[in-house]
């Protein structure tokens, strides 16, 4: 059976555009498109063409909200400050207190009820995608890595097991991570059933439904930890041609401002489905519940993508596979080390991190944030440059009930 895959190649497009259009070509591009094969067999792979059409971004705000959106994400005038949208209470604007260790900027206040999609077009497989098969798969020791680059077995295996010089801050108000969205309309299904309706294109300007839950609950695990973090929830994605460039804008701006960050989290959400129209619900049991499976890709440069320090950013993407691997077995899929960019040129602790696919239930794909978050905390604490306090109190920019649903 053909399975389809589309959001790698799709952010492979948009990061190779640049080298396209400086001459290279299509050969390059080819580079960059690895085969994906399912555990066990090899099948081919390719893109569904239509799953982030501008035209399929579900419930569309009326046109005068949009264009307020597409304001805020490309100003006229690029001096002017863009103005960020938080929902807080009248006592959380005031100025930062103590023990405050989330950020929680530019989130959206759309409410949509995916529930209204109820019409059965087609199904949707549960699967628990196991160890690689091949010589691009390499053994972490805990997990694995698939190399699709040109680089030696021998040298990606010797780098794998580099520890990362990642050093942050415990208990400190200055952030140490910033997570973000380049696609942050990638949503879920709303509950978990074995069915789709076709006219639901996976994509929602609901926090509640999209990725930006799932961030929401890494970043308040590592608040729980004590660990700082702003989460910037911006749609960059509401007009989706040029996504990479806003979020890269927002990336380089926040990184600007806050100097202390050390780990830079782009979180989306993979598609994956086959040639009969069956979608793929990526999922493993973890302490009894149900969870989204999750994969990282990790930039890898060939001279042409401008990734400098991407053997660090390897490093960093390997500890923390070892480290979620080791607490919550079956809950990564091999990481997928290709050339690319994915931003990842703005930090040595850049990762891109897809979590679960179209088919997933947006509770399973919270808890796998959930878990994220417990195993990043763990994994940075232990270079960590100051002591864990003893009670962190965990504030946020989310409605109340949005809090309770993460919890």
């Amino acid at each position: 059976m053909i399975v389809l895959r589309t959001s790698v190649k799709r952010k492979i497009m948009k990061a190779v555009m640049p080298v396209m259009a400086s001459g290279l070509g299509t050969a390059v591009f080819m580079l960059c498109i690895p085969l994906f094969d399912r555990a066990d067999a090899n099948n081919e792979y390719t893109e569904i063409e239509n799953m982030n059409s501008v035209d399929n971004v579900l419930f569309v705000p009326v046109e005068t909200e949009q264009e307020t959106i597409e304001e805020q994400l490309a100003p006229e005038n690029a001096d002017d400050p863009v103005t960020d949208v938080l929902v807080v209470s009248e006592a959380e604007q005031e100025p930062q207190l103590p023990g405050k260790y989330i950020q929680t900027l530019n989130l959206s206040t759309e409410k949509e009820d995916l529930t209204l999609f109820d019409r059965h077009s087609g199904a949707i497989s549960e699967e628990t995608f196991g160890a690689g098969n091949g010589p691009e798969y390499i053994d972490l020791g805990v997990g694995q890595l698939r190399n699709c680059t040109d680089i030696s077995y021998d040298k990606v295996l010797s780098e794998s097991g580099i520890s990362s010089d990642i050093s942050i801050g415990v208990g400190t108000q200055e952030p140490q991570v910033l997570i973000l969205h380049t696609h942050a309309t990638e949503s879920y299904e709303p509950y978990i059933k074995d069915w789709y309706d076709e006219r639901y294109t996976s994509r929602s300007f609901d926090p509640e439904n999209s990725v930006i839950a799932v961030g929401e609950a890494i970043a308040e695990q590592l608040a729980a930890a004590g660990i700082s973090v702003i989460h910037d929830c911006t749609l960059h994605d509401a007009v989706y041609n040029g996504s990479y460039t806003r979020s890269l804008e927002t990336a380089v701006n926040t990184l600007a401002a806050y100097p202390s960050i050390k780990v830079v989290l782009d979180i989306h959400r993979d598609a994956i489905e086959y040639s009969d129209g069956t979608r793929v619900s990526a999922v493993t049991e973890i302490d009894g519940k149900k969870a989204a499976q999750v994969m990282m890709i990790c930039a890898a440069d060939d001279g042409n993508y401008d990734v400098p320090f991407f053997y660090e950013n390897l490093h960093f993407a390997c500890g923390l596979q070892r480290t979620i691997e080791g607490k919550y077995p079956t809950l990564t899929r091999p990481i997928l080390f290709q050339y690319c960019q994915y931003n990842q040129q703005v930090s040595p602790g850049a990762m891109l991190i897809e979590v679960g696919s179209h088919g997933n239930s947006i509770d399973e794909a919270v808890y796998s944030g959930e878990l994220i978050g417990r195993s990043l905390a763990e994994y940075l604490k232990e270079n960590a440059a100051a002591q864990e306090p003893i009670a962190v109190p965990v504030m946020s920019g989310m409605p109340v009930y949005f809090l309770d649903r993460l919890r």
